[in-house]
Order: structure tokens, then C-alpha cells, then sequence
């Protein structure tokens, strides 16, 4: 077989697609609620390792749900950030007050 040429490498990497317009498409339909829960799985996706084709199609999303001015942007960064690493060591007794004491 022979050897691939850098013009073909490069002609097979070139991409023509509008991955803006195709999330508009997707996320127009969407309601309030639905949009943050795409937006959160979205985030949690790219913490992971993908192809190039599927991380430009997430960012996509992502860039299309930030742009949208009927959601919250404090919101969105609570799920872009996720939770604070006091917030994941929590327990049910953090912040009790009241001492348990033996009943008599």
C-alpha cells in the first residue's frame, strides 16, 4: 500500500461543515429546562478525550448555549465549573448544630 501524502492527510482533515448552524438547528427546539441539561452534559463530555470531529461539534453546542440570552450565564458557569471540592466532601451531618447527646 502506499505511503499517504500530506495533501491527502490534510484533504482528509478539511471540513466543510457548519457545526454552528447544525447546533442552532438542534438546540431551537429545545425549552429552558432541556437547554441546561444539555448544556451540563455537554460540559461533562469535554472533559473527556474525543475525535476532533465530535470535539468541534460539542464546542458548537456549547457556543450556541452560551450565546443564548434566556439562560442564566451564573448558571451555566455552576455547571462549566462544576462543584467545589467542599461540595463533593459533603455529608448529611456537615453543619449540624445541635450535639447528639445520650437520652436519659
Amino acid at each position: 500500500m502506499a505511503r499517504e501524502t500530506y495533501t491527502r492527510r490534510q484533504a482528509r482533515n478539511y471540513d466543510e461543515r457548519n457545526y454552528i448552524g447544525d447546533a442552532r438547528a438542534l438546540v431551537k427546539d429545545l425549552g429552558q429546562l432541556q437547554k441546561y441539561e444539555l448544556y451540563e452534559v455537554v460540559c461533562t463530555e469535554l472533559r473527556r478525550s474525543h475525535t476532533m470531529k465530535r470535539e468541534k461539534e460539542l464546542e458548537a453546542v456549547k457556543s450556541v448555549l452560551e450565546d443564548d440570552r434566556s439562560l442564566d450565564p451564573a448558571r451555566l458557569k455552576k455547571y462549566r465549573v462544576g462543584r467545589s471540592e467542599m461540595a463533593e466532601d459533603a455529608r448529611s451531618r456537615d453543619g449540624q448544630t445541635t450535639v447528639n447527646r445520650k437520652k436519659v
